[in-house]
């Protein structure tokens, strides 16, 4: 256990499945014991992750539908992860939207 001011950590980031517009994806963040929040970025879409546990954060979301000149391209997804004085540490997932 972290004290509450002591630096978020990300351990870990999973997304399961394939990453394709109107369909559901899910994934897990496992954080140091201080996070208090974790949010998925991509652009200007953000998503929070709800905690379901001491450090564990799941992610349950639909892709949004997009024009077809932006499937078929890799994003950079941001999870960042945040203690409560509002310190975060930042970790990229690079997706494929087909």
């Amino acid at each position: 256990m972290l004290p509450a001011d002591a630096p978020p950590q990300i351990l870990a980031v999973q997304i399961v499945g394939e990453v394709i517009p109107g369909q559901l994806v899910t994934g897990s963040v496992v954080a140091s014991s201080n996070v208090a929040s974790v949010e998925a970025r991509v652009s200007t879409y953000s998503m929070p992750l709800t905690k379901v546990g001491v450090g564990c954060f799941m992610l349950s979301g639909s892709v949004p539908r997009l024009p077809f000149f932006l499937r078929n391209r890799t994003y950079t997804v941001y999870i960042i992860a945040r203690n409560t004085r509002g310190d975060a540490v930042t970790q990229t997932l690079r997706v494929t939207i087909h």
